[in-house]
């Protein structure tokens, strides 16, 4: 069946069932086949192995995931979405009558599969959601059915809305879903660090599908990944985390449609009543350091990170000094940009006499002799990369779309301090090099809540409270309570000390010494 076969106004509703076990795909088209009276197509991507054949208006799609899902909480032995080994996919496309009532025809159609299945192969099978697609609506269903002729139903099916305005959709998987509906402490915005060829994995509702049925619901809308909660003092911070479906080089090719799917993100953010929005990774460069958005979206207030980020990188880099030692060259890359700037501000005055390279461009240099507290003495600028070789450490903020750094760039015993998302120093450098080290510019939230995996640990290392400091400086102007967008372009003196006194009274603090995930915490010294 081809994709310009499937119309997308065809479809209508969506049926999961999960098998405790993995079967053999012939032997389960085998086994309904004679349900649905017609062959099975045989299709293979890089995400799963599948079968499919329609029957009466539905489509039947048999898959097992060839990729990792997100983790799940542990299910204490019971069959969950998450931990099951086989994917079967319902979706019920042109109705036989257009008076039936569609919700029961699926419905009956997957009492009839599940149980023919749990009896076949004496398992577990769980139906665990009704997907609306034309009215962008969820039933969470969980009935199971057993080998014994059990059935267990969930007491009160809850039905959720999977996407806003059809522009923001929220995310499928349980316990990532975000469960409040009132408004917003604030929201941070991101994008995918790679660039992502088929969005299955990104929106969970797609899983166990063949990549030209997943097309049919092209995911031009932004996703909400995760609830964010935050404890302060006797008040509990809400927000949430949200992706623009654009990876960072798709950024570049398609500026104005990652640009306009920021703006829709405001509009929800506007429509849940959110104090303040964060921006994360690219996003900040991508709307000229959130001026584009404040034209846009003037009663949204929002702020890039780049103060507390500047902040923090000033910090971290005395922190490696008091291990490392002070005699150093200090190279900041992308020293003209605007968080290049804003660290270089922050670490001239922390410590005016410390000699820094900051490397740039050729078409930028002009710009950073014009940084306050700048000396020529003891500053140099360069657009040569090679001259990095002469530094201690190495500062990285770049908004370039991936690892720019290699392994003979360095000198020996270099600590890099990469604040770069996508990250700027690849992990494999250190294979190359191993008396380079790398750290990442990180906070710690005291409290922080936060499901989603952004990628920063590994599920044995993971350290909840560490995340990103752009979202830390969002977090802190919630908890403050301000009132209208905060840094938009480059941050001011006085913002800078602001935020310093209100990570002080919140405790939030530079995370010291992570690398890559893999890795965890690093010693220095």
């Amino acid at each position: 069946m081809k994709k310009d076969q499937l119309g997308e106004s065809k479809y209508y509703l969506m049926d999961f069932l999960h098998l405790a076990c993995k079967i053999d795909l012939h032997l389960l088209a085998e086994a309904i086949r004679p349900l649905v009276g017609s062959p099975f197509e045989f299709h293979q991507d890089v995400f799963v192995t599948c079968m499919v054949t329609s029957w009466d208006g539905h489509e039947v799609i048999i898959a097992h995931p060839l990729t990792a899902e997100l983790p799940g909480h542990e299910a204490g032995g019971q069959l969950t979405e998450d931990n099951a080994l086989t994917y079967i996919t319902l979706a019920l496309k042109q109705p036989p009558k257009t008076d039936d009532n569609l919700v029961m025809s699926q419905h009956n159609f997957v009492a009839l599969v599940a149980t023919t299945l749990a009896n076949t192969f004496d398992t577990q099978v769980l139906h665990s959601k009704t997907w609306e697609i034309d009215q962008a609506k969820t039933t969470l269903l969980n009935r199971t059915y057993t080998s014994d002729t059990s059935f267990v139903d969930h007491p009160q099916p809850m039905v959720f809305a999977s996407g806003w305005k059809r522009q923001i959709y929220v995310t499928t998987i349980d316990f990532l879903r975000p469960k409040y509906e009132g408004p917003l402490d604030f929201l941070f915005v991101v994008h995918p660090r790679m660039a992502i060829e088929d969005w299955r994995p990104l929106f969970p509702i797609l899983r166990g599908l063949r990549a030209s049925f997943a097309g049919i619901f092209p995911p031009t809308a932004s996703v909400v990944l995760s609830s964010i909660e935050v404890p302060v003092g006797d008040r509990l911070l809400r927000g949430e985390l949200v992706t623009i479906p654009h990876g960072p080089e798709e950024m570049l090719d398609r500026l104005p449609e990652a640009r306009d799917a920021v703006v829709q993100i405001l509009d929800y953010a506007e429509y849940r009543q959110t104090k303040m929005v964060g921006l994360g990774a690219l996003i900040p460069s991508l709307t000229r350091h959130g001026r584009l958005l404040k034209q846009a979206k003037p009663k949204v207030s929002i702020t890039t990170g780049h103060g507390f980020t500047a902040l923090t990188i000033a910090q971290m880099v005395d922190d490696i000094e008091a291990e490392i030692g002070a005699d150093g060259v200090v190279a900041v890359i992308g020293a003209a940009g605007s968080t290049g700037r804003a660290a270089l501000r922050c670490m001239f005055k922390r410590a005016p006499s410390r000699k820094v390279l900051a490397v740039d461009v050729a078409l930028q240099l002009d710009k950073i002799p014009q940084i306050p507290g700048w000396n020529p003495i003891l500053h140099k600028y360069t657009a040569n990369k090679q001259d990095i070789k002469e530094a201690a450490i190495v500062v990285c903020v770049t908004n370039a779309v991936g690892s720019i750094l290699k392994a003979e760039d360095f000198g020996p015993n270099t600590v890099v301090l990469d604040d770069a998302q996508p990250e700027n120093v690849d992990q494999s450098v250190l294979l190359a090099r191993p008396d380079i080290r790398v750290v990442k510019c990180l906070a710690r939230i005291p409290g922080l809540s936060c499901p989603f995996d952004m990628g920063l640990f590994t599920s044995d290392n993971r350290d909840e409270e560490v995340t990103f400091t752009c979202l830390a400086e969002t977090v802190l102007l919630a908890a403050e309570g301000h009132v209208g967008s905060y840094v938009v372009g480059d941050p001011t003196d006085e913002q800078f000390e602001n935020l310093e006194q209100m990570a002080v009274r919140h405790r939030f603090t530079p995370a010291k010494f992570f690398s890559f995930p893999s890795l965890g915490s690093v010693d220095l010294r």
